[in-house]
């Protein structure tokens, strides 16, 4: 039976998104619960809930806040469409994104072009603050129909047997309620709520890597459309920083092996400026700048859940796997597997069950993870040269797609095939 669906006003894109009161008797029981405020699970619950089903997010932190992953690629821009936020984003500002440039200590690649991919909806895309972007996604799916409530953490699924049944939730003053629904989509992050209860990380060795990064005002941009591209700078086979301009600052950051992070300082400060210095092309574009907050520290191990779900439950968002950043590919992963899941979701409702087996709706990330790992184990082996591949017009081309966020194109199947035998048959693929 369909729960009753439950929306609230939605808020000003200048103001703050606020927990919803507590929730009453009547609003217990909902189609679908989402577990986490972030892209995935506010993709997710959107979807659903404009397609008429009762969706409840809730979400443990408040909005807006902080967050890494700031760099987006085309294939995004489709998911954007298809949820009816595109538009929003040149509204909101947000930097156009036109292509990646690589420098290495012997200078810059040849620029990789979006505009190089056959489909002009893909020929850009955006650098996003993600407090902006996030919460442009929350109010979205509030807007869309679903019961939204920040500052809400769940505390644990409910279970039945092997089914997810709900979650328990606590509210600002300190009071827990149970809230039922027939499915629960947990995009609660790497630590997953249901994620750590029901299955495992999968994780990939030799990418256990850490993130150390920060904000800086006057930074030096390249002209023109080139001014909002990413830049990555490669300091050796096991460490880069990555350059994103975004509104009025640039995201800097450092990753490099958790194992070996602490060769370039004993402190985040140091850690990050001691890596700067080794790129003199970064350091000449730092010139005159400063640094705007705090420096942070991110874990940036890549992985995957062994499980996408079960009955009543599935996992979306970094709950189901995150992979390196160095092609920006996490925010294209996690609004895959959201699209995915609502799919799934909606046709799952349809029947009888009164908590539907998720189990398996992931299989079209998965495939784009694979397609996405071996580029990723290419870039962290030193004598690989990419360069030489892309002489080769149509490798060049299954370059720029998966760049672009394409993975399903016979350039990319064979730019992805020809690094896989170059790394070793199962080197750049989950074992």
């Amino acid at each position: 039976m369909r729960g009753v669906r439950f929306s609230s006003r939605a808020l000003g894109y200048g103001g703050h998104v606020r927990s919803c009161e507590a929730v009453t008797q009547s609003s217990r029981s909902y189609d679908v619960v989402v577990i986490g405020g972030g892209p995935a699970g506010a993709a997710a619950a959107g979807l659903l809930a404009r397609e008429g089903h009762a969706v409840a997010l809730f979400e443990r932190q408040s909005f807006p806040r902080f967050h890494v992953g700031e760099s987006l690629v085309p294939a995004v821009n489709l998911t954007l469409e298809r949820l009816g936020v595109r538009d929003r984003m040149d509204e909101i500002g947000f930097v156009q994104k036109h292509g990646v440039q690589f420098f290495t200590k012997s200078g810059p690649s040849r620029p990789f072009y979006f505009s190089e991919v056959e489909d002009p909806r893909m020929h850009g895309t955006w650098q996003v603050l993600r407090s902006e972007f996030d919460r442009m996604m929350l109010e979205h799916a509030r807007s869309c129909g679903a019961h939204v409530e920040t500052d809400t953490p769940v505390v644990h699924a409910l279970r039945d047997g092997s089914a997810v049944t709900g979650v328990r939730v606590r509210h600002l003053d300190e009071s827990e309620q149970n809230v039922e629904a027939r499915i629960v989509l947990d995009g609660s992050g790497q630590k997953g709520v249901i994620a750590a209860d029901l299955t495992q990380h999968e994780g990939v060795p030799g990418l256990e890597n850490t993130a150390v990064y920060a904000h800086y005002k006057n930074v030096q941009l390249d002209p023109g459309k080139d001014a909002g591209n990413t830049i990555i700078f490669r300091l050796d086979g096991a460490s880069w920083i990555w350059l994103i301009p975004l509104q009025g600052v640039v995201s800097i950051g450092l990753v490099t092996s958790a194992r070996e992070i602490l060769r370039f300082g004993e402190n985040r400060n140091e850690i990050l400026d001691n890596a700067i210095a080794q790129s003199p092309h970064l350091q000449a574009r730092l010139q005159g700048a400063t640094r705007a907050g705090e420096v942070r520290v991110a874990r940036d191990f890549s992985y995957r859940a062994q499980v996408d779900g079960g009955a009543g439950w599935a996992l979306i968002g970094d709950a189901l796997g995150f992979i390196d950043p160095v092609y920006s590919t996490g925010l294209l992963l996690a609004m895959k597997s959201a699209e995915a899941a609502a799919l799934e979701a909606m046709c799952r409702l349809a029947g009888d069950a009164a908590h539907p087996d998720m189990r398996g709706f992931s299989a079209g990330w998965r495939e784009a993870f694979d397609r996405f790992l071996p580029l990723v184990r290419a870039f962290y082996t030193e004598d690989f040269r990419f360069g030489e591949i892309s002489k080769e017009p149509a490798h060049r081309q299954g370059l720029v797609d998966l760049l672009t966020g394409i993975t399903e194109t016979q350039e990319a199947v064979g730019v992805t095939e020809l690094i896989r035998r170059a790394l070793g048959d199962d080197v750049g693929a989950m074992k």
